[in-house]
């Protein structure tokens, strides 16, 4: 992959013309859904999404949300297309149902039919936070929050594929909040970006945090993330974004001694699970990897072997503007006091 783009620079006057003919498409798209009314869910909708592909910190997010509105006495609950689900297994999904414990997860590319079925079942939710749902017109929103990376904000490049963005940055017209994720400050360069595209700043600046570790084949579950220091590990990642996974690994002072990578959403295999594991047992390492991959390897790896499997578990830190967020998810219950 190229640094402009997800595919090899020697394809690029081929990406460039894909990108001027998937760039008609969705601004044709765009049309049409300004001109149609969106269904409506019959409780508020929090949308949380972005203009770019790669992992920008939704399902953190959408989580920090959640317990938000959990906090304020309401009964949310999430929905996802669920990208890449086998089997009716969705990594996302079984990430949020395992740090959201008793909030419905409805998973389903057509949400509109899944929210409805989940209230149906529950007619206590009275409100609904869609995972990656800035794209899905087809169901009304209360409120569109949208994400930008501070490390590959990627507003200014052009669209798939020769870019990252899914849809053109002045999109961000529609978002309600501009939130920039993955930041250790305020950066007037990319504020100034997302007011160009998006008609004000961002409203709120973010960092994503490892909260802990759980810990499997080791004859215990949580350990500090300050444990991490001088271990050696294996990363292991299926994301779109496993850099800044493996550079926070040895920020936070692991010694990485492979680092394994496999496409966005792969579909984890025994055999995958055996080569990882190997792989750690060859440099007498743990393996470490994210939540959302272990909700895949957790099925796989039925026997440790003797090998350490630690699973990162995340969350975000506000850096500023968490008022504001907060502001205007009150704004949807103005009857309701929201803590």
């Amino acid at each position: 992959m190229t640094g402009t783009g997800p595919l090899p620079a020697a394809l690029a006057p081929v990406a460039h013309l894909a990108a001027i003919a998937y760039g008609a498409g969705v601004r044709m798209r765009n049309l049409l859904w300004d001109h149609r009314a969106a269904a409506r869910s019959g409780v508020p909708v929090v949308s949380i999404g972005n203009v770019a592909v790669g992992g920008t910190g939704k399902s953190p997010f959408v989580r920090w949300t959640v317990e938000r509105l959990r906090d304020a006495g309401h009964r949310p609950m999430v929905a996802l297309r669920g990208y890449g689900a086998r089997d009716g297994l969705s990594d996302e999904a079984e990430e949020h149902r395992a740090m959201l414990p008793g909030t419905t997860v409805a998973v389903g590319g057509d949400r509109i039919a899944s929210i409805r079925a989940a209230r149906a079942a529950d007619p206590a939710i009275d409100c609904v936070v869609l995972d990656d749902g800035f794209q899905h017109r087809a169901l009304a929103r209360d409120l569109d929050i949208v994400l930008v990376d501070a490390s590959r904000p990627a507003l200014d490049g052009p669209l798939l594929p020769a870019g990252w963005l899914r849809e053109p940055a002045s999109s961000l017209r529609r978002a309600g909040l501009v939130v920039v994720t993955r930041a250790e400050a305020v950066d007037p360069r990319i504020s100034a970006l997302v007011e160009r595209f998006h008609g004000k700043p961002p409203a709120a600046w973010t960092r994503h945090e490892w909260t802990r570790i759980e810990r499997f084949g080791a004859g215990g579950r949580d350990m500090p993330i300050d444990a991490l220091a001088g271990s050696k590990v294996v990363c292991v990642s299926a994301l779109a974004n496993p850099a800044s996974f493996v550079d926070e690994a040895s920020r936070r002072g692991a010694r990485v001694r492979a680092d394994l990578r496999f496409r966005d959403h792969h579909a984890f295999t025994a055999s995958d699970a055996s080569r990882i594991a190997a792989a750690a047992r060859s440099h007498d390492a743990a393996v470490l990897c994210t939540g959302k991959d272990w909700a895949k390897l957790s099925r796989l790896v039925h026997d440790p072997a003797g090998v350490e499997w630690l699973v990162v578990r995340a969350g975000i830190r506000f850096v500023a503007g968490e008022d504001a967020v907060r502001a205007r998810l009150a704004a949807l219950f103005p009857a309701r006091k929201f803590l």
